[in-house]
């Protein structure tokens, strides 16, 4: 079986998957019992349609830590009706974080998942020591770890980039909005360029200084953005 064709089967159940969290969530939305239960019944439709893909897969697959990135998608199609739930209901009891405050936190989740791959490289050896066995650990991590990091992250990202934008929104003057929602993509595209520094201590220190380094400029941004709280708060106080 080819590389692409086995890399499709893998989408395909994420993909049902995603699809029946806002099924799921149309069971407790719809006020009718009628659309109640088309929900019900789409929902256990791409259940089971998903499990069939699962079980007719080879039980050994070969895949890379890149193609690893389809969770992340994934987890932002899964976890945004499930933010939105949990925000409304913190809003209908007025606990509902500031957006600025969303940001922060948006941060310590960040470091929550290199915190997880910390964990998983205990007893790691360092890329540069595995040239000699052609840059495969004897002891290989379970992919566990990686889709959870992913899932960590996604969530991280959730608070992060929405928020962000509305933020810019919100404070930006207004005939100057459009120059800072492209100075806010701007400042992103610099951020996704810097994140290839940590990747130059890769083959030079153990795995655990990498994550280390990444937990430790996330939890310094949120403890930056808390600093600033009030100020950022006060900002957007209608």
């Amino acid at each position: 079986m080819s590389g692409p064709l086995r890399i499709g089967f893998n989408i395909w159940p994420l993909f049902l998957i995603a699809v029946s969290v806002y099924t799921l969530f149309g069971i407790f939305q719809s006020e009718s019992s009628k659309a109640k239960a088309i929900c019900g019944g789409v929902t256990l439709l791409l259940w089971g349609g998903a499990y069939a893909i699962y079980s007719g897969m080879d039980e050994v697959l070969n895949i890379l830590p890149q193609q690893f990135q389809q969770f992340n998608p994934f987890f932002v199609v899964a976890l945004t009706p499930v933010s939105m739930a949990l925000f409304s209901a913190l809003a209908r009891k007025g606990k509902e974080p500031s957006a600025p405050k969303k940001i922060g936190l948006g941060m310590f989740v960040a470091a929550l998942g290199y915190l997880v791959m910390l964990a998983a490289s205990k007893g790691q050896p360092a890329p540069s020591e595995l040239t000699a066995v052609g840059g495969v650990s004897p002891d290989p991590v379970v992919p566990t770890y990686l889709i959870t990091t992913y899932l960590v992250l996604t969530f991280a990202e959730l608070l992060l980039s929405p928020m962000g934008i509305s933020f810019v929104s919100k404070v930006a003057p207004p005939k100057y909005k459009g120059l800072m929602m492209g100075c806010w993509f701007a400042a992103t595209a610099i951020g996704n360029y810097l994140s290839s520094i940590p990747s130059m201590l890769w083959d030079n220190v153990p795995l655990w200084v990498n994550w280390t380094v990444l937990m430790a400029l996330c939890v310094i941004s949120g403890l930056v953005m808390f600093s600033f709280l009030k100020r950022l708060e006060a900002a957007t106080a209608e």
